[in-house]
């Protein structure tokens, strides 16, 4: 069985011989466009499943436009089909995922809001997106349908010219100190819905992943993602309180597909540990949810600097159970 067909086996719901492995991480060299690091990366770390991150794609208009202000938000307009911007991406996509035949291959794609919000490119970005919808809600809307539309173009390319297995979309913004829930129902929810639902209309849903991101460390509330609609669910295992692999088994959707289980923060045992504790964690994690509708990865991007064979270890381990 090879990685492509481990991995489609596991999000079926079918038959696998052993839990796949999926990673993904930050490339901010844009040397061939990222393509060939992230491929040899997929093949030094003997994943079954590669997430492609957009660094250098990740601001809008690639960060060349500053959007920090209302009035620049209000003068945002959607990028061409054959933009720079949109074809960046899809070459991207399309190279990676033409290299890796034998893997499944996802592409990573943000929220309208999470698009404001990378676009400050500013230690402070979380507050200061927060400031730009407080101070005008209408500009925010303006900008978050411009993005909207844009990521529209990006899926329907990447549905008619790529050989991915599916897309990865990542929910951000709803932490427990950034928002109250209503607050992110009515403002951000509806957004994050029409990109799901774009996604599951280009692609099979259950070659989808919805990705909830607590890359900053804080609790989200998780139960307002709880209610989309996805089939697999990557989350931070390591940052949700009481809420890891078994316990995930409950909370979400019945039949979803578990994706996560490893802290990738430098004190967790995937960055730091020994052979010996990567591969009896890998163990540990796996006989605690069940190897049905599992694949093992990372709460969040593993880190630039991990050893390639940390995640050999993982892949070398679920061979093992």
């Amino acid at each position: 069985m090879d990685s492509k067909t481990r991995v489609l086996d596991a999000m079926y719901g079918r038959k696998i011989d052993h839990v796949p492995v999926s990673w993904y991480t930050h490339f901010p060299d844009q040397t061939d466009n990222t393509v060939a690091d992230q491929i040899r990366w997929a093949r030094n770390t003997d994943m079954d499943m590669l997430c492609i991150e957009t660094d250098g794609y990740m601001e809008w208009d690639c960060g060349k436009t500053p959007i920090k202000t209302p009035e620049a938000l209000r003068g945002m307009k959607p990028h061409k089909k054959d933009d720079p911007y949109i074809e960046g991406q899809v070459d991207r996509a399309k190279r990676i995922a033409e290299g890796l035949p034998d893997k499944a291959v996802t592409y990573m794609l943000f929220t309208p809001f999470g698009t404001i919000k990378h676009s400050l490119n500013s230690p402070n970005q979380e507050w200061e997106v927060m400031d730009l919808l407080r101070a005008d809600p209408d500009a925010v809307r303006h900008a978050m349908e411009v993005i909207e539309e844009d990521n529209f173009t990006l899926i329907e390319r990447l549905r008619k010219e790529t050989e991915l297995t599916g897309l990865f979309v990542s929910m951000q913004n709803c932490e427990q100190d950034r928002f109250e829930k209503e607050e992110y129902i009515s403002l951000l929810s509806p957004y994050d819905k029409r990109l799901i639902a774009a996604v599951n209309s280009a692609f099979p849903k259950e070659q989808n992943i919805v990705h909830l991101c607590s890359w900053r460390g804080i609790p989200n509330n998780i139960e307002i993602w709880q209610a989309y609609d996805y089939s697999t669910v990557n989350w931070a295992v390591s940052i949700e309180t009481g809420l890891g692999l078994k316990e995930g088994r409950t909370f979400f959707h019945e039949g979803s597909v578990l994706m996560g289980g490893f802290d990738n923060r430098p004190e967790g045992v995937l960055y730091r540990g020994s052979e010996e504790e990567i591969k009896a964690e890998t163990k540990r994690l796996i006989k605690s949810a069940g190897k049905d509708r599992l694949i093992l990865c990372s709460d969040c991007s593993v880190q630039k600097d991990t050893p390639d064979a940390h995640l050999r270890w993982v892949a070398e381990a679920a061979r093992e159970i």
